[in-house]
């Protein structure tokens, strides 16, 4: 009877096994369902075996017992890794633990152990695969010396095996197994039935070989002389074994990263490669030439801004014709080294001579723009009075491009989201790889995007990496986003010529995406924005100068935030997974300021992945998701700490229905982000688009939700703010 009960529950975590692997297709409430049914049959599987435990360090270890121990215990760790990464992320059957924090750790956990776990209970499954053909055989009535049975059997393994290969190959399972994508990939035009088949497949593939490794492993020990003694050895490969198999299974997680990073070195390297001799001659129908290693752009005119139509578009990229005169422009965005030798320090948050400087302000900007003109005994295009800065257009220096500069040399001719004519892979630019241009509504089913997810390489790169656009300029899009002389405001809608931006404001527009950016925030008709005091790990410059005298002087004296100091702290913040929760809670105990929580009348969903959908539903609409509770007395309030998880690069919608419901003139925003990977995204850029006259105090990203470090992160980030401490 115990053998059969031991079949039927073998049987059962067969079944469920595929099953589990379709969460796409049969919805997370089933999957959690099911998920706690595979465990129920896993601990009954453990109970119906107490005695493989009983024997653990007993007898021989013979290398197949070695094997076998060494698939087991794994397969043990990686369902313990599947029950606390499932039970953190539950939204129904473990919802009620109300469990706080980790999400996003929890699930990279879980989807990476759910795919290991496909391989090593196929690889258990193949340990046994005698015992389930013997139980086929009674069943059948096949004579166990039957010739034909060997062979029909064996012609079945090598097609089961093939179409398992090619199941592994087209699922894109290695991608899975390394960690080298957040999310899964699911062709939704391959119907249901053919994803289980090649689930099945698979599975079958693994226990294939797991079987016939296991039987050579077995004429191995049988020859092997050291098997008949009973040595300690024996016994202690016991632990051995498996603790090399973990331990291959770490370096095997390092060696994608690595290659990775070599591939992205020698793509560079060759990238670079006579770049020199691409500056000269025809591109792309303008005619380039080169004067102090700078670009001339013959002036034209062009359509700035993006159609309506355009995936992801802003309301502030409102399209009109503009023209523009000639103007010399810098192949490649200013390096360390030259940021270094003409300011005498170098703020960069990345090191490295030819890497672009970032973490400068844009009166950083402008400054450096007349130092080196100054040490090249040129005219300065800038002179500052204070907080005034007057640009001579008629000088010689060096200086920013203007927001029209800077898209009609971006563009190089294209009318398209991005100069490349097609959605910009990360081969082609540094930028959050993992996140290609409208993966937004593509999350989980890729069929329609025409590039599909690449590499997230965390850091800036060479100047002269990549390929050129037509015009022979490098990293327009990507690497570090580069600040323009404009003040951010709407664009006019009648034609222009050599426009310069509002007359005044309080946010300085700078372009191009940087390295942590989705692509939606690279096109070519993207405006970001920042005080002119701020800089940013993402952020740099790309030099312009005049190829024809402009005339007049253009005075940027902006408009003063009247903000107040020293009065009451608001903390506000919306969490969904509670990692925003967590920091601010954690500011609160020690600031001991007012805590809010920006609930919703409508709440998003707790299913994962029906979240995702809502969040990047609710951007592409600009949706203002209404707000249940409500700030008392606001007006009591001058400084705001104001929390929201990264989602989709930018804020959650709920925290654009905050800023638009009160009123932030003269008051501070301090944003603290919690995210996965991207920092802030353009989180900062939304939160100074609508709330243009709030003065911004310098922002905290908390990785997840933060760790051990993050009571003292966040006291260094009040103490920068001028926070006191209860």
């Amino acid at each position: 009877m115990k053998q059969i009960v031991k079949r039927i529950v073998d049987f059962a975590m067969i079944v469920l096994l595929p099953l589990l692997m379709a969460e796409i297709l049969i919805g997370q409430e089933i999957h959690e369902w099911l998920g706690v049914g595979m465990l129920a049959l896993f601990v009954a599987h453990h109970l119906l075996n107490l005695g493989w435990w009983k024997s653990f360090v007993k007898g021989r270890y013979t290398p197949s017992r070695a094997f076998q121990t060494a698939i087991d215990l794994l397969l043990l760790a990686d369902m313990i890794a599947l029950l606390v990464s499932g039970i953190m992320m539950s939204g129904f059957v473990f919802r009620f633990l109300r469990i706080s924090g980790g999400m996003m750790i929890a699930r990279q956990l879980h989807l990476f152990a759910s795919h290991w776990g496909l391989i090593l209970m196929s690889a258990h499954l193949g340990l046994h695969m005698e015992q389930f053909f013997s139980l086929f055989r009674k069943m059948l009535h096949i004579s166990e010396k039957s010739v034909a049975r060997r062979w029909v059997l064996r012609i079945i393994a090598v097609v089961l095996s093939a179409y398992g290969i090619y199941a592994f190959i087209t699922q894109h399972m290695t991608d899975y197994l390394f960690l080298q994508t957040h999310f899964v990939l699911f062709d939704e035009t391959k119907a249901a039935a053919v994803y289980f088949a090649e689930t099945i497949a698979m599975m079958c593939l693994f226990a294939i070989v797991a079987h016939y490794l296991n039987k050579l492993l077995r004429k191995v020990g049988q020859k092997s002389n050291k098997e008949q003694s009973n040595g300690k050895a024996h016994k202690v490969m016991a632990l051995v074994i498996p603790a090399l198999a973990c331990v291959l299974v770490v370096v095997g997680l390092s060696l994608p990263f690595q290659s990775e990073s070599w591939q992205g070195n020698q793509a560079d390297a060759s990238a670079s490669n006579g770049a020199d001799s691409s500056l000269t001659g025809q591109s792309g129908g303008q005619t380039v030439s080169v004067e102090d290693g700078f670009v001339l752009i013959k002036g034209g005119s062009f359509a700035m801004g993006s159609p309506e139509d355009e995936p992801w578009r802003s309301a502030d990229e409102t399209r009109h014709t503009v023209t523009v005169s000639d103007f010399y422009i810098s192949p490649y965005e200013v390096r360390q080294s030259e940021y270094t030798d003409v300011m005498g320090k170098n703020p960069s948050n990345f090191s490295g001579d030819d890497l672009p400087v970032e973490n400068v302000s844009w009166l950083d900007a402008i400054a450096f723009c007349n130092a080196l003109s100054e040490s090249e005994n040129l005219t300065p295009a800038y002179s500052i009075d204070g907080k005034a800065v007057t640009w001579d257009r008629s000088a010689n220096g060096y200086r920013l491009p203007t927001e029209a500069e800077w898209e009609y040399a971006c563009r190089a001719g294209t009318t398209t989201p991005f100069n490349t004519e097609t959605s910009i892979s990360s081969e082609e630019s540094n930028y959050y790889g993992h996140y290609p241009y409208e993966i937004e509504e593509n999350y989980f089913s890729q069929g329609n995007l025409t590039t599909k997810p690449g590499e997230y390489r965390q850091t800036t790169v060479a100047v002269d990496s990549f390929s050129p656009n037509k015009w022979g300029l490098y990293n327009m899009h990507g690497n570090v986003s580069e600040w323009v002389w404009d003040y951010y405001g709407e664009y006019g809608t009648t034609d222009q010529t050599d426009p310069t931006g509002a007359e005044t404001g309080t946010r300085r527009v700078y372009r191009g995406g940087g390295w942590n950016d989705f692509a939606k925030n690279m096109r070519s008709a993207y405006r970001a924005t920042l005080p002119e005091d701020k800089g940013s790990f993402n952020l740099g410059i790309r030099l312009v100068r005049n190829a024809v005298n402009g005339a007049g002087s253009i005075v940027s004296a902006g408009t003063e935030n009247n903000t107040e100091t020293g009065g009451k702290v608001l903390i506000a913040f919306f969490s969904w997974g509670g990692n925003t929760r967590g920091i601010a809670e954690e500011i609160q105990s020690q600031t001991g300021a007012d805590l809010f929580e920006i609930e919703l009348v409508t709440p998003y969903s707790t299913d994962y992945n029906t979240v995702l959908m809502e969040a990047q539903r609710d951007q592409n609409r600009q949706a203002r998701p209404k707000i249940k509770n409500k700030v008392e007395n606001f007006e009591q309030y001058d400084t705001i700490l104001l929390g929201y998880p990264n989602w989709w690069a930018s804020i959650p919608m709920p925290i654009a229905s905050f800023l638009e419901e009160y009123d932030f003139s003269g008051k501070t925003i301090i944003p603290f982000c919690s995210h996965g990977g991207g920092r802030f995204g353009q989180s900062l850029t939304a939160i100074t688009k609508l709330a243009p006259n709030a003065r911004m105090g310098e922002p905290l990203s908390v990785h997840y939700s933060g760790g051990s470090s993050l009571p003292d992160d966040i006291a260094a980030w009040m103490k920068t703010n001028d926070i006191s401490a209860k």
